[in-house]
């Protein structure tokens, strides 16, 4: 029988040039590459693609070949292109090579390639002991909406920009970074229109910030070093706080907040709380709390200030972990403050 002409159609050569370059801005750049040899359709494809993913788990060699071929990747690819998207991501190279210390010799040059072509969204992880200093580009970047930098082992990144004039950012997520005594404040006023930030496990060396602009924030697992340090954000809708019990964290000026989770951790030994919280909450209408200790929570913030109110709360959800306990008269106490409560839950874990 004669074989039908359309039996097994290839579809893909219906598609647009631009459909496919979409579709190949969900590849990681290595596989991207790859496709130059399908046809000579997709010969330059590739060059064009604007979201660029590198990831450092798709090299056996090590950082140099990765180098290498990033170098390589950008040096080919179409200059009149913007980059969109850049990723790089090196989580996990101690898994790749044991005893390996990874050097970014290249990284400030693909950041500065980056900034040359608008880039919208940069997201950098690092691992392994990165000395990287960031180039003065990165904080001066006109089209920059969101910025994630994170190293991921024991150490810490030193954030020292020189200047920051970040008009365009409003998504700014930093994990282990080392602000040292003002440089936090310097970030966060050359970023005027910023919305969302969150700091997840970094140093925060310094009596107190401020974040004018932001209505989401989170701050996870700071190191204060005994420090108290004061939070004012006037614009703050949205609160994620997980600190341990005896941070000397005081919140001011968040008249805005309606929605706040609260994780409040402690060590099996005894300790004083030092957190200062709910005054700054008043207006709150939903708040989660998890702690593993909310007798010494309650009692401290209600001590700190036995007058407060929480008008607005309408929904309250308590997590005791490891069979933490709270007295009813503390319980009890604390119901009082919540005037207007329509509904509360309480959870109890062992694990």
């Amino acid at each position: 029988m004669e074989r039908k002409e359309n039996e097994n159609p290839d579809r893909l050569s219906s598609f647009s040039d631009d459909l496919i370059v979409s579709i190949l801005s969900y590849l990681p750049a290595k596989e991207v590459a790859q496709t130059c040899i399908l046809s000579k359709r997709w010969c330059n494809l590739w060059a064009i693609v604007p979201s660029l993913c590198f990831d450092i788990s798709n090299w056996d060699g090590g950082s140099q070949k990765f180098n290498d071929f990033v170098g390589k990747f950008l040096l080919k690819r179409d200059g009149t292109t913007d980059t969109q998207i850049f990723r790089i991501l090196c989580q996990g190279i101690m898994h790749i090579c044991d005893n390996f210390d990874p050097v970014y010799s290249e990284a400030n040059n693909w950041i500065t390639y980056a900034v040359k072509h608008n880039v919208r969204i940069l997201e950098l992880f690092f691992c392994g002991n990165c000395a990287l200093r960031f180039p003065v580009s990165l904080f001066t970047c006109k089209t920059l909406e969101t910025l994630k930098l994170e190293l991921n082992n024991r150490n810490f990144m030193k954030l020292k920009p020189s200047a920051v004039h970040l008009f365009e950012l409003r998504n700014l997520h930093l994990v282990r970074m080392n602000f040292g005594n003002d440089n936090l404040e310097k970030v966060l006023v050359g970023c005027p229109n910023l919305l969302d930030l969150t700091m997840e496990k970094c140093v925060l060396n310094m009596s107190e910030f401020s974040c004018h602009s932001v209505q989401r924030l989170r701050i996870v697992g700071p190191y204060t070093f005994n420090k108290t340090i004061s939070i004012s954000a006037p614009c703050v809708q949205v609160l994620v706080l997980k600190c341990h019990m005896d941070s000397k964290i005081i919140l001011k000026d968040m008249p805005k907040v309606i929605q706040a989770t609260l994780y409040i951790y402690t060590s099996f030994i005894e300790e004083q709380y030092n957190c200062h919280l709910f005054r700054s909450l008043s207006g709150v209408k939903s708040l989660d709390i998890s702690s593993l200790c909310w007798e010494e929570m309650l009692k401290g913030e209600m001590q700190k200030c036995p007058t407060f109110q929480f008008h607005s709360l309408k929904f309250l959800s308590l997590h005791n972990w490891l069979g933490s306990r709270c007295s009813l008269d503390t319980w009890s106490s604390f119901i009082k403050h919540c005037p207007n409560l329509e509904q509360h839950s309480a959870f109890f874990s062992t694990i």
